[in-house]
């Protein structure tokens, strides 16, 4: 006699461990590059996401996810639902996920740790939040996916530079978060590498003579290249200002900034480093001029 199964089962099959793809992927594939495959598969995998969580678990950037999810929605292989269902593409929105007063208020009131990011910042701007701060700030929370912590972290920095507003802190963050900053302990080792540089950009400026006019859009860029990006020590950005001068005549920032790269991406920590670097390549030029003029006389003689 069989037994009777009187409870509701679930019997796992095959296809619940598999990603099915639809046909119409295939005569897409030769304009697809790596990215939009990654986020293809991604979508079928997690067809419940949002573009903060797939941005971190593929290694892209948040646009790069979005981006890949507009060419296949162009395309007509996805389609996303409603806002309150599913985010949606950056082609439906201008630059920030705009959320309903409901979804807010439900967030705020059932969300313990997103209501004390609220109060830390209406502290901050020592103001009452509005909607459009409450967007904001959930946008990074929610869609983004940055902690409150780091968000938090962000408004005061932002704060301590005298430049706090929604907009700009709403830009801080986004901009750190392309840089790679999506924790708090990444943000507490940003700051210092910037409070760091703010010493070494003061004896660069007495170094170039620069006095106190503001830096350019393009120097600042340089600037937080060798000091924040590349961390490099201010001996051999001076080293670089030297050599700069001697071969140049004058203090020239691209020209600097194409030194310490080629030192920085070659690795190079200190002057011994650089100096071991030049004699290399010094001795590797006489090899090959050596192996230069022993074919050119080889073939003198034969002639």
């Amino acid at each position: 006699m069989n037994q009777t199964i009187a409870a509701r089962t679930k019997v796992k099959t095959p296809c619940e461990d598999l990603i099915i793809l639809p046909r119409a992927v295939q005569k897409h594939l030769k304009n697809a590059g790596e990215t939009e495959l990654k986020v293809l598969i991604y979508l079928f995998a997690n067809p419940d996401f949002t573009a903060g969580e797939a941005a971190r678990e593929l290694g892209l950037t948040v646009s790069e996810v979005e981006a890949a999810v507009a060419f296949w929605r162009g395309a007509g292989v996805v389609e996303l639902t409603s806002a309150k269902e599913a985010k949606k593409s950056s082609a439906n929105i201008s630059l920030y996920q705009n959320y309903d007063s409901d979804v807010l208020s439900n967030a705020i009131e059932k969300d313990g740790e997103f209501r004390e990011l609220c109060n830390a910042v209406g502290d901050l701007t020592e103001r009452i939040l509005n909607k459009n701060d409450y967007n904001s700030l959930y946008y990074l929370y929610d869609y983004v996916g940055l902690p409150a912590d780091l968000i938090c972290g962000i408004a005061q920095y932002c704060k301590q530079e005298k430049k706090f507003s929604m907009q700009y802190m709403m830009k801080t963050a986004l901009g750190m978060y392309e840089e790679g900053i999506d924790t708090y302990e990444k943000l507490e080792q940003l700051l210092a590498k910037k409070e760091k540089a703010k010493t070494g950009i003061g004896m660069l400026r007495k170094l170039c003579g620069m006095g106190d006019r503001e830096l350019s859009a393009k120097e600042n860029e340089y600037v937080n290249n060798w000091f924040i990006r590349w961390d490099m020590p201010f001996d051999l950005i001076k080293l670089a200002y030297d050599k700069t001068v001697d071969n140049t005549g004058k203090v020239k920032f691209s020209y600097m900034n194409s030194i310490l790269k080629c030192w920085y991406e070659n690795g190079y920590r200190t002057a011994e480093d650089v100096a071991a670097g030049d004699k290399k390549e010094c001795v590797e030029s006489s090899f090959d001029a050596d192996e230069f003029f022993e074919a050119a006389v080889k073939r003198t003689m034969n002639t």
